[in-house]
């Protein structure tokens, strides 16, 4: 059995969903958080969102995001090892960002994805973003919502 603490099971990897948006900042600081506890690597993902109808509309949009996405991973990456704590940045690509965080999450068998209750997206449901849902209902495994 998984040692616990507050009742708690202890996650040795937490993944968290990460957009540069208030709401990702607050769940990046309650993974820390976490993560100090539980004594977890962090993995921090950041999906660049592959629409063809924006590449369409600029040459070079896809490049320029990904340059935003990279300086956006590091400066949250330098937050978490500031902190004492083991980070791994990773990108994604897909025009629907849920899918690439929930093949991470498999992939790396994560034990749980942090994710804001909304994105940059602008999408906001009355409740929660689209893509905070979207993982919920696809992950492999816990999935903790963080309001900001």
């Amino acid at each position: 059995m998984a040692e616990t603490r507050c009742g708690l099971k202890l996650h040795d990897s937490i993944l968290v969903a990460y957009d540069g948006s208030k709401f990702s900042e607050a769940a990046l600081r309650q993974a820390m958080e976490m993560a100090k506890t539980c004594r977890s690597k962090l993995f921090v993902m950041h999906v660049v969102d592959l629409n063809v109808e924006y590449m369409a509309i600029s040459s070079g949009l896809e490049e320029k995001m990904e340059e935003e996405a990279r300086k956006m991973l590091k400066k949250a990456e330098n937050k978490v090892k500031k902190a004492g704590l083991k980070c791994e940045a990773i990108m994604g690509y897909d025009d629907q960002p849920h899918r690439p965080i929930v093949d991470e999450a498999k992939k790396r068998k994560i034990s749980l994805i942090v994710v804001g209750t909304h994105g940059r997206t602008g999408l906001a449901k009355v409740l929660m973003g689209s893509v905070s849902q979207r993982i919920i209902g696809h992950a492999p495994c816990a999935v903790l919502v963080v309001p900001a």
